[in-house]
């Protein structure tokens, strides 16, 4: 080792091991799906991709983060409202009750569902199976459930919390892109609906089909004083390479679009990207860490 001291390395410890894990996730999906043909409705899959994600975030998180699937309750809506269910739900695990939890004997304890108070709770995030025109949609629609959560903040001083925290965050998770939707701009601009949701942070996507390397998808929101036009056409651009999407309008001066970018490093940097936003660490256009960072063109 140098006398000088460290220098941040490239590639980083570690990088090949978030790789390992993005593998295996999408392993179990894979096998799931093959499992699901002979089903009568085949949504076993999407079961899978939520579990696995969930066991894999959980045990990335540190211990004092829970990850659970289930229901956030808030004192300010009365009990004969229907709750939406979440796929991932993350909170602080130090400090917050369990209401309750939902579960059978046959489920195991990832897969149950618990019902966590809005003011433990620190983000959501949607798991979808496959990315497309109606995924995005659903999936964005299914986010914006937690609007009546979102429509306030509490007091640090407020004794009888109803609001999800400032700095909560929500986000999207897909596990495929296939070729039959890679000229989809409407599957992209979709995202776009989560705008008006505090702390929406975009999106992943773990696969796309076709690619020899193993790069998972960041989709980002954009934002431009002027419109922004789309790159996406049947003999250019496709959603299997770095995409834009076309912007909506906001203001006359204001422009949200959204952003798809392949890199080996961006499962690592999502990871870390929601971590910095829990702890209050996260700044837009830096990196969070550099832990996780490395490509095989870096180390073949």
């Amino acid at each position: 080792m140098s006398d000088e001291g460290l220098k941040i390395a490239f590639p980083a410890q570690g990088w090949k091991q978030f790789l390992t894990s993005r593998k295996e996730m999408l392993d179990a999906f894979d096998s799931a799906r093959a499992r699901a043909k002979g089903h009568e409705v085949e949504t076993y899959h999407g079961k899978v991709a939520e579990a696995v994600f969930r066991k894999w975030l959980s045990g990335f998180l540190p211990k004092r983060y829970g990850v659970t699937a289930g229901y956030i309750i808030s004192q300010g809506i009365k009990s004969d409202q229907k709750m939406p269910h979440f796929d991932v739900i993350i909170y602080d695990a130090l400090n917050s009750p369990v209401l309750w939890v939902e579960g059978d004997p046959d489920t195991s304890t990832s897969g149950r569902s618990i019902a966590i108070p809005a003011e433990h709770v620190l983000g959501v995030l949607e798991i979808k199976s496959s990315f497309n025109s109606t995924s995005t949609k659903k999936a964005v629609e299914h986010l914006a459930d937690l609007a009546p959560l979102l429509k306030g903040t509490d007091n640090p001083s407020e004794r009888y919390k109803l609001y999800l925290p400032q700095q909560f965050f929500c986000g999207l998770v897909f596990f495929e892109l296939r070729r039959k939707h890679e000229y989809s701009e409407t599957a992209i601009t979709n995202i776009l609906g989560g705008l008006g949701l505090r702390g929406f942070m975009g999106g992943l996507i773990l696969r796309g089909e076709g690619h020899t390397k193993p790069v998972t998808g960041r989709i980002n929101i954009l934002s431009s004083e002027t419109p922004i036009d789309s790159n996406i056409d049947r003999t250019k651009r496709s959603l299997l390479g770095s995409a834009i999407s076309g912007s909506i309008r906001i203001t006359d001066n204001l422009h949200f679009g959204t952003i798809l970018i392949w890199m080996e490093p961006a499962f690592s940097q999502f990871a870390f990207d929601l971590l910095a936003i829990m702890q209050g660490t996260y700044e837009v256009g830096l990196l969070s860490t550099f832990h996780g960072m490395g490509t095989f063109d870096w180390d073949p």
